[in-house]
């Protein structure tokens, strides 16, 4: 290969280094980002569940549920729309078949509700239902807004399509450990673990009082609840999702590079090899002039 050549593929090979150096900063900011909503989240969460045990204090918790007729589930897919991730989608999908075989539910009879156009696409390739489909978000101001629409979605289904429960499956990166898809039921409501609270005692003498019906109380508090739960799911899978492509830019950066590192050896020993020619021409014409 030339000189000439050989500069061009150390340029070319540098800038897309730059791009990947980039793309890794972006993602390693953007991790921080959806980390720090969810701590938010969670204190968010802990307020609501002193109001959940305000609540109690007045009595048992209303049953907001209908008895069910049906055992029809809700499965919510939350993908990504963006590359450099690998496989993401399709473990989503292959862990959710897993999961509903294993448990016995026919696939043929559960509705899917994806957050990603790419997963909504995997799934009505399998020929599955898909109930509904809505785009990933690209910021954590659009996590709450895309939470809060599919929980109105999901109130319909329940209503429309007598859903009883609803499963979410999502990725998840622990301290640690490698990313990995989660599973989690928010439907329905884990009646038991929160009426728990009613023997635990308040933390003044002073019981909030509860200023409307303790049915509508409760509905909104339950709301809140479920949206909290989508949103912090949302967070962990776009946290994930970036970094695994923060993992795989450190190793394209890796491999970029050793690629220069070889390209600049190569072009160091052609360029030698073109200084020693044309010394040797010099020297031959220096001769045959004498």
């Amino acid at each position: 290969m030339s000189i000439e050549a050989l500069k061009k593929r150390i340029k070319v090979t540098e800038d897309l280094r730059e791009i990947v150096g980039t793309m890794k900063s972006l993602s390693s900011v953007s991790i921080l980002q959806y980390e720090q909503a969810n701590a938010a989240l969670e204190k968010y969460r802990r307020n609501l569940k002193d109001a959940f045990h305000a609540l109690l204090k007045q009595g048992n918790l209303p049953n907001v549920y209908a008895k069910p007729d049906t055992n029809r589930q809700l499965i919510i897919l939350i993908g990504t729309d963006n590359g450099m991730v690998g496989k993401f989608n399709k473990e989503i999908l292959d862990k959710a078949k897993a999961d509903l075989k294993k448990q016995g539910v026919p696939l043929k009879s559960a509705l899917f509700l994806t957050i990603g156009k790419r997963i909504s696409g995997l799934v009505g390739q399998n020929n599955l239902n898909v109930y509904a489909k809505y785009a990933i978000a690209n910021s954590v101001k659009m996590v709450n807004t895309i939470a809060e629409t599919v929980i109105m979605k999901i109130d319909e289904a329940t209503r429309k399509e007598h859903i009883t429960s609803v499963c979410v499956w999502y990725h998840k990166r622990n301290k640690n450990e490698p990313v990995s898809v989660q599973k989690q039921q928010i439907i329905p409501f884990d009646f038991a673990a929160y009426q728990k609270l009613k023997d635990k005692p308040w933390g003044t003498n002073n019981i909030p009082m509860i200023p409307v019906e303790r049915e509508k109380m409760f509905a909104a508090l339950l709301n809140e609840y479920l949206t909290i739960a989508l949103a912090s799911q949302l967070n962990y899978s776009l946290a994930a999702e970036h970094y695994t492509r923060m993992t795989n830019m450190q190793n394209a950066e890796k491999n970029i590079d050793e690629s220069l590192e070889q390209l600049n050896l190569e072009y160091q020993q052609e360029r030698q090899e073109n200084i020693t020619d044309e010394l040797i021409d010099v020297i031959s014409g220096a001769e045959a002039v004498k």
